[in-house]
């Protein structure tokens, strides 16, 4: 989101003619308020004359969503930062090694050669702090993120504020989400994983779809000592879940989410999966056990 905005207002500085396009979901309180800046689709008009697509942070086609049939026969470039997925797209610009998209379109930006508008700086450190957990998931070698933010804050851009709009704003039914989440841990693969989970009918009983959130469970419990994954299911309608999985750094559940059909980084990532949380759990825990070498 924060890195489709900022290149949309960078292209339209440069005299480009750019509409921003997504699906969502915006139902996480810090993105909510961008929902109107988005259109969910495309219509005839959009394509005439010399159009291109640009993709953001996608790693497979099919997280384009319906939008992706609006634009299959126009050129497409690609911009993304994970390592796993799908080659598509006519041009690429896929670098693992970046933290974030947000970084590459900073560095395209400055490379262009500009500088980011003071909202373009807003827009980059947010997103870039969203992708990074505030940085707690940067591992050594990772100098050059914080002189690329030091060039967002010099831009106008303020952690302080970013960290507020990314933390603040939560809904009660939000805190007592993470409770029960909290509450329902269990053990697994000798005392090595912890798994937790939520309902749909958690959702309907204790709030709403706005009151979602997995970054604070991982947070919490990663820090639990001896802890090396963490796995999150959530239900998102019956008979189908998606499974959150964190790693303390010593093995890479991108791998794994991979073999699974998802994707993600070394110590993030996630997929879908079909079935109740019951077996989708079981499924998951069946994986994990000879990456653990239990």
């Amino acid at each position: 989101m924060a890195s489709q905005l900022a290149l949309s207002s960078f292209l339209k500085r440069t005299g480009k003619q750019v509409s921003v396009f997504s699906e969502g979901p915006f139902d996480r309180p810090e993105i909510a308020p961008y929902e109107n800046r988005f259109r969910n689709r495309v219509e005839a008009s959009d394509l005439e004359g010399s159009t291109a697509a640009v993709i953001l942070d996608c790693s497979t086609p099919d997280r384009i969503g319906e939008l992706g049939r609006s634009i299959e026969d126009l050129p497409v470039l690609v911009i993304d930062h994970h390592a796993s997925g799908e080659v598509f797209g006519d041009a690429r610009w896929v670098v693992p090694q970046a933290p974030s998209v947000t970084y590459l379109i900073q560095r395209l930006i400055e490379e262009y050669p500009d500088r980011p508008t003071e909202e373009e700086a807003k827009l980059l450190l947010f997103g870039l702090a969203r992708d990074t957990g505030f940085f707690r998931h940067l591992v050594e070698n990772s100098g050059f993120v914080f002189q690329a933010v030091a060039r967002l804050v010099d831009g106008g851009a303020s952690p302080r504020n970013t960290y507020r709009r990314i933390h603040s704003g939560w809904e009660l039914a939000k805190a007592k989400l993470l409770a029960l989440s909290i509450q329902r841990v269990e053990r697994a693969l000798g005392d090595r994983v912890l798994v937790t989970y939520q309902t749909q009918e958690d959702l309907r009983s204790l709030g709403s779809k706005a009151a979602r959130g997995s970054d604070e469970v991982y947070r919490i419990l990663q820090a639990v000592q001896g802890v090396e994954v963490v796995a999150f299911i959530q239900e998102e309608e019956q008979g189908r879940c998606s499974v959150g999985l964190r790693s303390n750094g010593r093995w890479d559940v991108g791998t794994l989410a991979r073999s699974m059909g998802g994707g993600g980084h070394t110590l993030a990532a996630g997929y879908s999966a079909s079935g109740s949380i019951t077996e989708t759990k079981a499924r998951m825990l069946q994986a994990l056990t000879p990456l653990l070498g239990e």
